[in-house]
């Protein structure tokens, strides 16, 4: 219409900080909002008052605080801020599938957009309990000892937690590669570019990048690190939505925490406890509680979430690992020394927990693993005794043996996954003695031999158990099947 009054809100730089920004001149601009600034864009972080009061209009100056998500140093002082008047999205859907990007959807290599037909905000809100369903269905790892004693299940939050270098990463990888009907995301945040190409090696030699999104926030940037699980878990709803299972592995928190202290305090946040701002629990917890599982009327998918959190020196007690911990449904704990000592994968069975638990397991591993932590703890016991040269009975003896023959059992190389049915077939021969008369040194090849020889002599056997669980008929079959290996061997 001829003669409208058009009205645009222009803001100036006034201060830069790193990748902070400070802007006057924008009143209404409201949070997460996208700003233009000459030919960058930035993300409004925070909206406040200046102290300094102005004696001439009697009030405080309007401020905003963005987030460059540019190279730093290429916003000057002075600069004219124009509001674009939409929050930053990142693009979701299936053609995402494959690929390497950012926190913002773009292609690492190339810098450019991928597209797609659809584009979400990256903050959403956590299904509600009403939406939610009980977790009954396994996310199976193939990892022995986890999806023995710490099963994960779809919809669960298990956290991965240990010192640098004992295997965590890899913990994770191997749960995507074990995955067969889940799209897994994977999101790497702060880590060194080398890191980033061995694990984008080892999902390309094994098949897995192609149900994989890898989402790559490496240490140049920091505003890309802080936005990096919130994207991810925005690309996962979108599958979520289709009734789809998902798995985000975030890798790892301890480094966004790291970031979010960073911008907190050059913000002048009030530091709190190891110097981070109060408000950290309320930003992991509001990350991690987007993922779910959801009711049939909500179209049943899930979001299963695998955060990992490193430890300085096995100090569980500090703040971000205790945050987490409180958020989670459990955790995989990992230790230095068995780690060390070539036991892998290290994880303590003292102090790892599933809070779902057995709930999340077929009922062919539920069956058999229930006697498993006992033969350990008497395990622990017995051997407390025999190092105080304790004479012990015939009975104890067998209890110790089959103690060690299944910690021996639980060791695994990376990348060497094994499937459910093999899996109970093996601790079903444990509780019944059939590895009693076994050496220690000779039990890995006794599970190799003994795998081989049901896949080529009784290939259907595994999916009749997966079917029957443990029958009358299955056990007797399984007996004989072991009683026919120990004799060809």
């Amino acid at each position: 219409m001829e003669g409208e009054l058009k009205v645009e809100e222009i803001g100036k730089v006034i201060e830069v900080s790193g990748p902070l920004v400070k802007i006057e001149g924008l009143p209404t601009v409201g949070m997460e909002e996208l700003l233009q600034i000459g030919d960058e864009e930035a993300i409004v972080f925070k909206i406040g008052q200046e102290r300094e009061f102005n004696t001439l209009s009697s009030s405080y100056r309007d401020v905003v605080w963005a987030l460059s998500l540019g190279e730093e140093g290429k916003i000057k002082v002075g600069e004219k801020v124009k509001r674009l008047k939409k929050v930053v999205e990142v693009p979701v859907g299936e053609e995402l599938l494959g690929k390497v990007i950012d926190s913002l959807g773009r292609d690492v290599d190339t810098k450019d957009s991928i597209k797609t037909k659809e584009k979400r905000k990256i903050e959403g809100v956590s299904p509600g309990i009403m939406e939610r369903e009980e977790i009954r269905k396994p996310l199976e790892t193939g990892i022995k000892i986890i999806d023995a004693l710490f099963p994960i299940g779809r919809g669960q939050r298990e956290l991965i937690i240990g010192d640098r270098k004992t295997g965590k990463t890899t913990l994770a990888l191997d749960t995507i590669l074990n995955q067969k009907d889940v799209v897994c995301i994977y999101t790497s945040i702060g880590q060194r570019r080398s890191e980033i190409s061995q694990v984008l090696k080892t999902l390309r030699e094994y098949g897995a990048l192609s149900y994989t999104i890898m989402l790559v926030a490496s240490s140049e940037s920091p505003v890309l690190q802080y936005l990096a699980p919130f994207s991810a878990m925005t690309i996962a709803e979108y599958f979520r939505d289709q009734g789809k299972d998902v798995l985000v592995v975030l890798d790892d928190l301890t480094k966004h925490a790291w970031v979010w202290r960073e911008l907190s305090l050059l913000l002048g946040k009030p530091p709190g406890r190891e110097a981070y701002p109060g408000d950290i629990f309320y930003l992991h917890a509001r990350l991690l509680e987007r993922a779910a599982k959801l009711n049939k009327d909500y179209g049943g998918g899930s979001i299963s979430a695998l955060p990992i959190c490193e430890t300085k020196e096995g100090e569980v007690s500090e703040y971000i690992p205790t945050n987490l911990i409180s958020i989670t449904d459990g955790q995989l704990y990992l230790e230095v020394g068995p780690f060390q000592k070539g036991i892998k994968p290290a994880v303590s069975v003292g102090l790892s927990v599933s809070r779902i638990g057995s709930r999340a397991q077929r009922k062919c591993i539920r069956e058999v693993t229930q006697g498993l932590k006992l033969i350990l703890s008497q395990h622990q016991e017995l051997k407390k005794l025999v190092q105080l040269e304790t004479k012990i009975s015939k009975e104890a003896q067998k209890k110790l043996k089959r103690g060690e023959v299944l910690l021996e059992i639980f060791k695994q190389q990376k990348h060497e996954l094994v499937d459910v049915a093999t899996q109970s077939m093996i601790y079903y021969a444990v509780l019944n003695g059939f590895l009693d008369d076994v050496n220690l040194k000779d039990v890995k090849k006794f599970e190799s031999r003994f795998s081989e020889f049901v896949n080529k002599s009784y290939p259907k056997f595994k999916d009749e158990l997966l079917k029957n669980s443990w029958t009358k008929e299955i056990k007797e079959k399984l007996e004989k099947i072991l009683q026919e290996f120990k004799l060809a061997e």
